[in-house]
């Protein structure tokens, strides 16, 4: 076995080792140490990427190449946003890098909702849709799926809904209606919640017993 094997398995085992500290306490040292490596890693790896594939390509070539068909134009914008962006970090300035920092949550909102739309809501509403469709036959077991989802659908949104009929000398109340749609509402966000928390603590459960078996074999590559 070579020395790089040698050294990235204990790296690897130390560092699972010192994660499975945690449950002792979040403030035990070396937890902390291996956490900011983590956040050292990531914050280097995001940089990194935005320095050579965003950065350098789309505003530093276009100023210094302009004659490989890159047009300057483009990168000027650009560029001012990001000064007054530094316009940020001065109190008394920042309101000038509010122009920059409007952008950017524009931008990122447009494209967070358009995904969500387009991706998510649009595509889950048409597959919900063709439990209904006639012409695929009305059977008694997608009957009820589809009746389950729109009564889960109706009392989830109504769950959320906040108004109400306001009587004299009494506080504002809903209708009896609403507070049992509510109510059931209330009983499947509970069902969704519980089964995405179930899923989140058996994923993890499952990285752990990897981890752990990684640490395993690595003892027993030591003692051989």
């Amino acid at each position: 076995m070579s020395a790089d094997t040698i050294w990235t398995i204990t790296a690897f085992a130390l560092t699972a080792g010192v994660i499975v500290s945690y449950l002792i306490g979040e403030k035990y040292p070396p937890f902390k140490i291996i956490a900011n490596l983590f956040i050292g890693a990531a914050a280097g790896y995001a940089a990194t990427v935005a320095i050579f594939q965003v950065i350098y390509p789309r505003l530093i070539v276009p100023f210094i190449f302009p004659s490989l068909g890159f047009s300057q134009i483009t990168a000027i914008i650009p560029l001012v946003l990001a000064f007054l962006l530094l316009f940020k970090a001065v109190p008394r300035l920042s309101k000038v890098g509010n122009v920059a920092t409007g952008v950017i949550v524009g931008a990122a909102a447009g494209v967070i909702i358009g995904g969500a739309l387009l991706g998510t809501i649009l595509t889950q509403a048409k597959a919900a849709i063709t439990l209904f469709d006639p012409d695929l036959g009305l059977q008694s077991g997608r009957l009820v799926d589809a009746l389950f989802m729109l009564l889960g659908t109706i009392s989830t949104l109504v769950y959320f809904q906040f108004g109400g009929i306001r009587r004299p000398g009494k506080a504002v109340e809903r209708p009896k209606a609403t507070r049992f749609l509510a109510g059931l509402g209330k009983f499947f966000i509970a069902i969704t919640l519980g089964a995405l928390f179930a899923g989140v603590i058996s994923s993890t459960m499952a990285v752990l017993a990897e981890r752990l078996g990684f640490i395993v074999q690595t003892i027993q590559t030591w003692i051989r």
